[in-house]
């Protein structure tokens, strides 16, 4: 489902992908690209195959012959253009050197000029098309070709290997393996027994990738435990973090995996505390395998554990993941080289003045463009010049632009505005983007008394989030009260140390909740209202939950209560989350929210109405992090809040006399202006490229409508088995709803099926829509902050789907 590019803005920023770079190989069969108007086979390398070995500072010509793979003609104005990588030049694009049909074959050449640097060099390259949408090769035309050559050292010999600090591979039986669900904790062995149910960990040599190639470095098989939100995930002892240290790995799932839907995640835990994630990053058998390259410098002179984990994302299936060659990368200088030490005491520091613009908790809403402007003093005895930078550090880039070099000279004892143009997330919530600086050798300070504190920007973006707090409310209106109703039989709660007792004893290391009468907030203020005092299991990602019996929930039913660590607790650091089960169904998350003690609380409001007529088992959930001590997490006034006015004003309606009829063999629809039609080979699918609000990050819009014979059950043969699933009734008509999100970072895909069966017969309708966006701030090469388009509005995006499904008819 995932087509070409149709917008010029995505193709761009497709084009700065720089942290997962799909690789083919030298090209495999393609199911599917034949059908696409533009796509690319790679036939050869006509010169400088991978590996060829090129002086350093030579200008060279690289050729591809490669094959027009789609169906539509290559005309001269088609380009072939840089993607990721290495330049190795200045020329970044060029034409193609001759019209090339559909099947034909065409050589096209780049002149480059090789790094004059020692060390192995990979520049990913893909073709536009007159419009400037960007395409290339693989089953989807979206992966990329490129130049691999290597520069030799200035001594005769072989070419120097990048220098190991760190091989995950060898160590992997140096580390803890453990799994989901095994209470108390169990061990896994080191290597496993292939097809251990508790899931596995295995050594090969050179493992099959995803596309069938050999890796030609040792990796590690691992296969989650094959239930519910199993996994499977290894702890590695301490290991000193040096400047430029780089944590490099190839993700794929197995050759043949076909069944493998995983995510992958690489998170860190300091000896001081200190926790982040590194790479989050969710995979699909899709024939291709994703390199990741991950700066570690901000680490630098800490011991950090690494934790490696892979879980179950699709079905609880046998899954076969692969972390490739996973290693730790200190090339150094050529010869060796050390880090340079640190700048001499007081050198370079900064002192935080204030913040000119977006006080701290400032509401926004999400996806607004935001230029924040802090005002900083030179606190240090060196002056800072322009080869200074200030650089991303932790928390949410929102898009900002790293590095981004300081506009003058600043003395000591001088001040200074800096300015960062910065994008709101899209999803509601709290989030903070932390910086620091870079001097001119490239080692990081920042503010505080040490020197080494980061600046940053928080927020609070709107939507179905928490916001800051003014006086407590005072509102009672209640439906459902999760306080009066938190110890009863129904009502389960347990941590990862099993079940728990309510009320609880307070200081359980397992884990406790209390009901708290006049709860006193973060801010010292005391709330009339009852509150719920939940603190997570005393571990590493501790947790306490709280399941509800059903519920009904009506049309205008909110979900309230005030978030926030109880006074005093100047350790609390923990997530705020509330899911929903209906049934026996997966629970689906309806709010998270990141809270530190810092003085604040929050009011939660979340709209369910989405969720009327149905039988909902609402889900309170603290999570912490390296540890629980203190996490002292308060629920004040959980709700379900239920105004006096409870029906929803129906929709106005829509003029659909401008749209066109589409007709398949056992149904109707309309379609609105401007769609683009593509009928399949028959008239049982037809796919509809759908107008949007062009110059935003929704790369492409579209539907696809299938008939589907001889079925019992009516689904959408697209949705995974986790899909939230909804009954849902458009004029007249009884859909079943699935919606899902899927993809690889950058690539965000939000899909929602319409499936109804025709009465008296086993004839299926499905119809699938389909939003495509990009989210630059998934991207490691940052994007200019001039070029970064405005997020799209999901619901305005999303407003034509109602309409369209309200014109369905059966023949």
């Amino acid at each position: 489902m995932k087509n070409r590019l149709r917008l010029a803005s995505a193709a761009m920023l497709l084009a700065l992908l720089a942290s997962f770079i799909p690789l083919s190989g030298s090209g495999f069969p393609s199911a599917s690209a034949a059908t696409l108007c533009d796509a690319v086979k790679f036939v050869s390398d006509v010169t400088y195959k991978d590996g060829s070995s090129v002086a350093p500072g030579l200008a060279f010509t690289k050729t591809w012959k490669l094959r027009n793979d789609g169906t539509c003609t290559w005309t001269t104005a088609y380009t072939l253009v840089y993607v990721s990588g290495e330049k190795m030049g200045t020329v970044l694009s060029v034409s193609i050197p001759a019209v090339t049909a559909p099947g034909g074959e065409v050589d096209v050449s780049v002149n480059m000029v090789a790094p004059t640097t020692a060390g192995s060099y990979t520049g990913n390259w893909q073709l536009k098309n007159a419009a400037g949408a960007a395409f290339g090769i693989g089953a989807n035309a979206t992966g990329v070709f490129w130049v691999k050559i290597v520069v030799p050292g200035t001594v005769p010999g072989p070419v120097p290997t990048t220098g190991v600090a760190y091989n995950f591979a060898d160590k992997a039986c140096d580390a803890k393996w453990t799994n989901a669900i095994s209470t108390p904790e169990v061990l896994l062995p080191c290597p496993g027994t292939d097809g251990d149910a508790r899931g596995f960990v295995l050594k090969q040599a050179n493992p099959l990738l995803e596309n069938g190639v050999a890796d030609s470095a040792a990796g590690l098989l691992v296969s989650p435990q094959p239930v519910a939100n199993g996994y499977i995930q290894a702890e590695y002892p301490a290991f000193r973090v040096e400047r430029g240290d780089k944590l490099k790995a190839t993700v794929s799932c197995e050759a043949n995996a076909t069944t493998c839907y995983v995510a992958y995640r690489i998170d860190y835990v300091t000896t001081s505390g200190k926790t982040g994630n590194l790479l989050s990053f969710r995979e699909k058998y899709e024939r291709q395998y994703y390199r990741t390259n991950i700066d570690l410098s901000f680490l630098a002179g800490q011991d950090v554990k690494f934790l490696f984990k892979v879980s179950v994302y699709g079905s609880a299936l046998t899954n076969r993941a692969l972390w490739g060659n996973p290693i730790i990368d200190r090339t150094g200088t050529p010869g060796g080289g050390t880090t340079p030490p640190p700048p001499a005491s007081g050198c370079d520091k900064a002192q935080f003045v204030s913040d000119e613009t977006i006080p701290d908790g400032k509401i926004v809403a999400p996806g607004e463009a935001l230029e924040k402007i802090w005002k900083i003093k030179n606190a240090g005895t060196c002056t800072w010049t322009t080869n200074y930078q200030l650089v991303f550090f932790e928390g949410n880039q929102m898009g900002g632009a790293s590095p981004s070099a300081f506009q003058e000279n600043v003395a000591p004892g001088a001040t200074v505005l800096l300015k960062l143009k910065l994008t709101a997330p899209t999803t509601g919530g709290k989030a903070r983007s932390s910086w620091m600086f870079k001097n001119a050798q490239g080692q990081l300070f920042g503010a505080g008394r040490t020197g080494q504190a980061p600046i940053f920007v928080e927020i609070n973006v709107s939507g179905p989030t928490a916001t800051p707090g003014g006086p407590p409310p005072t509102d009672t209106t209640s439906a459902y009260d999760f306080v009066a109703h938190a110890c009863d039989a129904e009502t389960k709660w347990v941590s990862g140390a099993g079940a728990l007792t309510c009320p609880s004893a307070d200081g359980d290391a397992k884990g406790f909740v209390l009901k708290i009468t006049n709860p006193q907030l973060e801010t010292g203020t005391v709330d009339s209202r009852p509150g719920l005092l939940t603190n997570p299991q005393n571990t590493v990602n501790g947790y306490i939950q709280g399941k509800y019996p059903e519920f009904t929930v009506q049309n205008g039913d909110h979900f309230k209560s005030v978030i926030n660590c109880q006074f005093n607790a100047g350790s609390c650091n923990v997530v705020f989350r509330l899911d929903y089960q209906v049934g026996d169904a997966a629970a689906i998350n309806l709010f998270s929210f990141g809270e530190k003690y810092e003085g604040k609380f929050f009011e939660m409001d979340v709209d369910v109405s989405k969720l009327a007529g149905q039988k909902v088992k609402f889900i309170l959930t603290v999570t912490a992090g390296t540890s629980a001590v203190g996490d002292r997490a308060l629920w004040v006034a959980p709700r379900i809040f239920r105004p006096t006015a409870t029906n929803v004003p129906p929709a106005p309606a829509v003029d659909t006399t401008n749209f066109s009829t589409q007709t398949l063999t056992k149904f109707t629809f309309k379609t609105p202006p401007g769609s683009v039609v593509d009928i399949g080979s028959n008239d049982t699918f037809v796919k509809v490229t759908l107008p949007s609000n062009t110059g935003t990050t929704l790369a492409e819009k579209y539907m696809e409508a299938k008939v589907i014979e001889n079925v019992t059950a009516c689904t959408s043969p697209a949705a995974p088995a986790n899909a939230a699933s909804e009954t849902v009734t458009i004029n007249g008509v009884s859909f079943l709803k699935q919606s899902w999100s899927d993809g690889a970072a950058p690539n965000v895909y939000d899909n929602v099926a319409y499936s109804t069966l025709k009465s008296g017969s086993t004839t299926c309708a499905t119809l699938t829509f389909v939003l495509h966006s990009l989210n630059p701030a998934a991207m490691s090469t940052p994007v200019p902050p001039a070029t970064v388009p405005p997020a799209f509005d999901k619901n305005a995006e999303s407003a034509i789907f109602q309409t369209i499904l309200s014109t369905f008819a059966w023949k």
